[in-house]
């Protein structure tokens, strides 16, 4: 009797083997056949069981199960998660059987690619979608599970930096651009992009060592050197780019922000040294040229020109009471140049009609040349 006990035992506990091991089969069976949702039951079952859970084979066949439920419309509302799940199953399978002896890197590492390819896709839509955040995730995912793989995805980190970039998330674009540095992948729009994001976040000392690299690599390229004519600007240092913005307008003459940028500084007042109104007003002149909806270059030539006329003014104003004739001449001068700048500053008003700066210039100039109808139109009084 204690034979024929024993043998029921050992028969028992093989079923129970055989049970556990015929739900990885069945699940095999069910993927096979297109029924993901069962096959989904079944190998959910043989993970969890002790006999089953350790066999690298029934991890890869859920990798297997998971990645066809993300591929297929019919069931991928199955799990939400599926495609992350199908990735970790893989990677157990593989830590299970690190030297590959049951041969299953065949059939695991091409749908890991596949899978990396996945969150490419996941992340260029979001790209499209405005949805940087989203992008940003699913280019890093991307990146990350190609090195299941000992390969380097640098298509996806320059997008994961881009993203960055256009979400404003700098110290993410920083840790992306740097691993491709890091590789020796080195492009223009790396270097100008990185120096962007320190810039952005105020480091000036990384900023400028990053221009220098990228100029020194990519001496030609215009992106770079219009990032470095920013970097010098932000820091108010206009003085020191002026040649380069100059070289710039020679290669891209159709540019109008470069001749802005030069208007502004040879318009600013609180450079003694720089200060030319003249050039100022051909710059901007040049900008609203080759655009003439140019808000920017609009307002501030209007606003040159009122500041001069206001330097005139003001001489005008300090001569003595006797002398009629100076004054009238120097209000006259003035004049002039308040008549210049009225069409400029009536353009920027259409482009942008709720600027009170504007306004409170034009409501004065009306006022000062008797406009009574214009006054009326822009005031409603």
């Amino acid at each position: 009797m204690k034979k024929i006990a024993i043998l029921l035992v050992m028969i028992l506990a093989g079923l129970g083997t055989y049970a556990q091991k015929s739900e990885r089969t069945n699940a095999f069976m069910y993927n096979k056949n297109g029924q993901y949702d069962k096959a989904r039951e079944a190998i959910d079952k043989a993970i969890v069981h002790e006999k089953t859970l350790n066999d690298p084979k029934t991890w890869m066949y859920r990798g297997i199960i998971y990645l066809n439920i993300t591929f297929n419309d019919e069931f991928k509302s199955l799990d939400p998660n599926a495609l992350q799940k199908s990735l970790e199953s893989f990677i157990k399978a593989k830590e299970l059987d690190p030297e590959d002896k049951e041969g299953m890197a065949m059939d695991i590492n091409p749908r890991i690619d596949a899978i990396g390819q996945k969150y490419f896709e996941m992340g260029v839509q979001g790209f499209n979608n405005q949805d940087y955040n989203t992008a940003l995730l699913n280019f890093n995912k991307a990146a990350d599970v190609a090195t299941y793989n000992n390969k380097v995805d640098t298509l996806a980190l320059l997008n994961s930096g881009l993203s960055s970039i256009k979400g404003e998330n700098f110290k993410q674009a920083i840790v992306s651009y740097n691993k491709l540095l890091d590789m020796n992948f080195s492009e223009p729009d790396i270097y100008k992009n990185l120096a962007l994001a320190y810039r952005s976040l105020d480091d000036k000392e990384n900023m400028l060592a990053v221009i220098k690299k990228g100029r020194a690599k990519f001496p030609e390229d215009p992106g770079l050197l219009l990032e470095e004519i920013n970097s010098y600007l932000a820091m108010g240092q206009g003085e020191k780019v002026i040649d380069d913005l100059k070289d710039l307008v020679v290669r891209d003459p159709s540019n109008y922000s470069i001749f802005f940028v030069l208007g502004t500084i040879y318009g600013d007042e609180t450079d003694s040294v720089l200060y030319n109104s003249k050039l100022a007003e051909d710059y901007y002149l040049k900008a609203i040229e080759i655009n003439p909806e140019y808000y920017d270059a609009i307002y501030n030539l209007g606003a040159l020109y009122i500041n001069e006329s206001n330097k005139i003014q003001v001489k005008a104003n300090d001569l003595p009471l006797s002398d009629t004739k100076s004054y009238e001449k120097y209000t006259e001068q003035a004049n002039v140049i308040i008549r210049k700048a009225l069409p400029y500053l009536e353009k920027a008003n259409e482009l942008m009609p709720n600027n009170e700066e504007t306004i409170t210039v034009l409501k004065t100039i009306y006022v000062r040349f008797k406009m009574d109808d214009k006054l009326k139109a822009l005031t409603g009084k």
